[in-house]
């Protein structure tokens, strides 16, 4: 007989208790873990809150009216009554209080310590120290959140955040005449880069072209001219302007009726003149740049020939242009005021043999074309009383010469004429000085209330601050007479001695000055045209005194009176302006 034996597997007890032992402990991490995740994310509201309510705070500490009031702060103002600068102070300041605030079931305890700092003359560094201003430069807030919550480790958050001094008249809820400021950051001054700065008496401001000459230059059949000017202190720049002036060469496109202009606006609220953009409605067809000359013209003219109208008797355009936040934007024509021709000795001291000259004395003189610069702005805005009465005012002044008895100083008893040559090579530039002016944009002429006064402006008395107008040396985009013209094989001496009805005629296309070791006998301005070399080695403008001893050179400077100011192009029968200056050679 066989028996079969069966065995049984399971679990034991043992087994059964371990089991359950393990599946405990995982369900406690679990649960230990999920309330770890509850309390992490009711803390990272709670900060989230806490932030919230201070970027509120700091907020509302810059949101002040009034840089001092005769209310006193209280924790329940209404606004505007007294919302002042001089109230920000240690939990004062601003329509939010420093009480205890409920937000859900949590009390957020705001609270902030503020400090003073002051700048001290042209100093760039903040102290504490009062510098006797009648209120701080700028405040530092340092703002703080606390609450309390089971579970929570750090219950603080903080921020600090700066608050600047500006004038309440820069907004829209005026009423106090406080002192002006607030502008935003300020570059270093540009001063050094100015050869003429101009003068316009706000703050110690003066403007002025940045270089010495413009650039000028010349691809395919467009010709460029571009300049900076800049406004600034003796410590800051506080604006810079980037102009383009463009001819270029258009032909038949796409229909534009419709264009961004750029126009100089003037802001109420800021007080100050600034570029926008508009947009203009005129039909244009030749809206397309034609390189069919050969080599691609300036890039720039693709704004040029698709927004500017149209010229009847020519595909060529001229454009005014000028950077609005960056942007290259059309703007008006050009409006040429003042046009004088200068010896470049005037404005410098120590140069081209002229050693008598001092500093001191060069400042004068520049002070002096300052004061007329600025008595010619204000003389033809005085003379016009809109606008369109600017667009037809035709009177270019050129009196400079006269106003400063021929350029003559006395130093010490010692006369200098800087209308005076050596024979031989002592050449010396001769500067084309153009002034251009816009008319004031409407609103200018509003009142304004500094130190409780009222004061109504008018074209003598308006900070020139708020007036557009351009100070530039136009020497290489002028025509230029006598010049010493050679025919090709350099043996005909030719004296152009007048302008030719042909404005590119004047800006000769031969050798003239580029091979001075031909150029004998008669005294002659260099005149050359772009596409020469020349200027590697000469201006246009400068005047070589080549002739005899004791005789003397009437020279002449031509330049367009409208929009463009560019050389070898004469467009739509634009009228010139031409002035004469006498040189003598000793």
């Amino acid at each position: 007989m066989f028996y079969s034996h069966r065995h049984h597997n399971g679990f034991s007890l043992i087994e059964v208790m371990i089991a359950v032992l393990v599946l405990a402990i995982g369900i406690l991490a679990v649960s230990k873990l999920q309330t770890s995740l509850i309390r992490s994310g009711s803390n990272a509201q709670h900060n989230s809150v806490a932030a919230n309510l201070i970027h509120k705070k700091a907020d509302d500490l810059h949101r002040f009216v009034h840089i001092s009031s005769s209310n006193t702060w209280t924790s329940a103002i209404t606004s505007p009554n007294s919302i002042a600068y001089e109230h920000i102070l240690d939990n004062r300041g601003g329509l939010i209080g420093p009480n205890a605030i409920a937000i859900g079931n949590i009390n957020y305890d705001l609270s902030w310590s503020v400090k003073d700092y002051y700048f001290s003359g042209e100093n760039t560094q903040a102290s504490t120290t009062p510098s006797g201003s009648p209120y701080p430069d700028y405040k530092e807030a340092h703002i703080v959140a606390e609450w309390d919550s089971a579970g929570s480790l750090n219950n603080v958050v903080s921020f600090d955040t700066v608050i600047f001094a500006y004038s309440p008249s820069l907004t829209a809820l005026t009423g106090n005449s406080a002192t002006t400021g607030g502008d935003g950051p300020l570059k270093p001054s540009r001063a050094d880069e100015v050869n003429r700065p101009i003068s316009i008496g706000v703050n110690g401001s003066s403007q002025g072209s940045t270089t010495s000459q413009i650039e000028l230059s010349k691809k395919g059949d467009s010709t460029l001219v571009k300049f900076e000017t800049i406004t600034f202190t003796t410590s800051f720049t506080t604006k810079q302007e980037e102009f383009f002036t463009l001819a270029c060469n258009c032909k038949n496109g796409t229909d534009n009726s419709s264009q961004i202009y750029g126009v100089t606006t003037w802001d109420n609220t800021l007080s100050k003149i600034k570029d926008i953009t508009s947009e203009t409605n005129f039909d244009i067809s030749n809206t397309n740049v034609d390189n069919s000359g050969g080599e691609d013209q300036a890039s720039e003219c693709f704004i040029c020939c698709r927004d500017a109208e149209d010229v009847s008797d020519t595909t060529f355009k001229t454009c005014r242009m000028k950077r609005v936040d960056g942007f290259l934007r059309l703007f008006s024509p050009w409006k040429l005021i003042g046009y004088n021709l200068v010896p470049e000795s005037y404005f410098k001291d120590g140069i081209d043999g002229l050693s008598g000259m001092t500093t001191t004395q060069q400042e004068s003189n520049k002070a002096t074309y300052s004061n007329y610069v600025t008595s010619l702005v204000r003389s033809v805005l005085e003379a016009t009383n809109s606008a369109s009465d600017l667009e037809l005012y035709t009177t270019v002044d050129t009196s400079f010469i006269t106003d400063t008895a021929s350029f003559v100083n006395i130093i010490s008893g010692t006369t200098i004429d800087h209308t005076g040559f050596t024979q031989g090579n002592h050449e010396r530039q001769i500067q084309a000085l153009g002034i251009y002016l816009d008319y004031p944009p409407d609103g200018i002429y509003t009142t304004q209330i500094i130190s409780g006064t009222t004061i109504t402006y008018t074209a003598t008395n308006i900070p020139l601050d708020r007036i557009s107008f351009v100070e530039t040396d136009r020497s290489t985009s002028a025509g230029w007479v006598p010049d010493k013209n050679f025919g090709n094989s350099g043996a005909t001496t030719i004296g152009d001695i007048t302008f030719d009805l042909d404005y590119t005629d004047n800006h000769d296309d031969v050798d003239n000055s580029c091979n001075s070791s031909n150029v004998t006998g008669r005294h002659f301005v260099t005149n050359d045209a772009l596409e020469t070399d020349c200027e590697t080695d000469f201006s246009r403008g400068v005047f070589h005194p080549l002739g005899s001893a004791g005789s003397t050179s009437t020279i002449a400077s031509e330049i367009f009176s409208g929009n463009d100011g560019i050389v070898d192009r004469k467009i739509n029968s634009v009228t010139t302006v031409g002035i004469s200056i006498e040189l003598s050679i000793n």
